[in-house]
Formats: C-alpha cells, sequence, structure tokens
C-alpha cells in the first residue's frame, strides 16, 4: 500500500512567533533578485488565468482573494519575501520553487516523535512543512545533512521536506 501524504487545501503562513500571520503581505518576484522591486505574476488559480494584485494580502495565515483563503500559482522560478503588518521581514528566499505546487520539486517525509530534533536530509530543503503547516527558516538550521530544529515535531507529526 503506498502512504499518502494528507495536506490543508490551502498553505498557511505564520509570524516570527508561530501564530497565523494576519494582514500580512506576499511579494513574488524574479527569481534571484528582490521579489519586491522585481514582481512576476502570480495568479490564484492553476490555468494561470486570474491574476493576483501584489502584495498579495493575508488573512488568517493565508493568501486571501477577496477574503477568501486561496492558493497562488507562477509559471516559473521565483523569488518570495513575506511580511508581518507592520512590514517587518519574515521569511525570504531568492530562488524558490516549492510553494504553491511549484513544479519539479522532490520531497521526502519524515515523522514527529515529540523528541527527536535532528533529521537527516539529501540536499538543503527549500521549505519544511510540519503536519502541512509552512516552517520560518527561523524555527531550524540545515548543516552536515540534517535539518536540526529549535523545537522537536509533536508525536506523530507528520514533516515534510521539499527540495
Amino acid at each position: 500500500m503506498t502512504a499518502l501524504s494528507i495536506q490543508p487545501p490551502f498553505p498557511i503562513f505564520t509570524d516570527t512567533d508561530g501564530s497565523p500571520l494576519e494582514n500580512g503581505y506576499i511579494w513574488i518576484g524574479t527569481a534571484n533578485l528582490d521579489p519586491q522591486g522585481n514582481p512576476i505574476a502570480a495568479y490564484w488559480d492553476a490555468a494561470l488565468t486570474i491574476t493576483a494584485a501584489q502584495p498579495i494580502r493575508t488573512s488568517g495565515g493565508y493568501p486571501a482573494n477577496s477574503g477568501t483563503p486561496a492558493r497562488l500559482y507562477v509559471a516559473s522560478d521565483y523569488s518570495i519575501r513575506v511580511q508581518n503588518k507592520n512590514g517587518s521581514q519574515v521569511y525570504v528566499s531568492l530562488n524558490d520553487n516549492a510553494f504553491f505546487g511549484g513544479g519539479g520539486s522532490a520531497a521526502s517525509n519524515a515523522t514527529g516523535n515529540g523528541s527527536q530534533t535532528i533529521f537527516p536530509v539529501s540536499s538543503v530543503p527549500k521549505a519544511i512543512y510540519i503536519n502541512g503547516v509552512y516552517q520560518n527558516q527561523n524555527t531550524y538550521s540545515v548543516a552536515g545533512g540534517n535539518v536540526t530544529f529549535t523545537q522537536a515535531p509533536p508525536v506523530t507529526s507528520v514533516i515534510e521536506f521539499l527540495f
């Protein structure tokens, strides 16, 4: 039997304190460039027909399209900047294609046991999710082929490393 990962219907962004990002800003831009100064088209649909105006606002941690949680799509690799409602940076990546169903990304999974903080990985993850919730980069470090979390993932939690 093949194991299937249960995913939430929408990605969630958290503030630096781990709470859902409320009234935050998401900027999507040209890969390897500052996304705020070099935006690219982002879309609300996989057909790439409904353009998302930037900055994309968040509600309850979700990208919000007219107040409703939604997914974001792009046609290429991209950079991303996430800011909280005060404009403080929460996350930035200048070359990221793992979010929002980005193409071609590989993944590996692990299961939390409530005490383990170090997990071996095959390469540096572009993103990490625990039970479908995106983990800010300040909650882990990567060195020597391992991801080390600042806090052990909960018992039976699904940890997804996206490469």
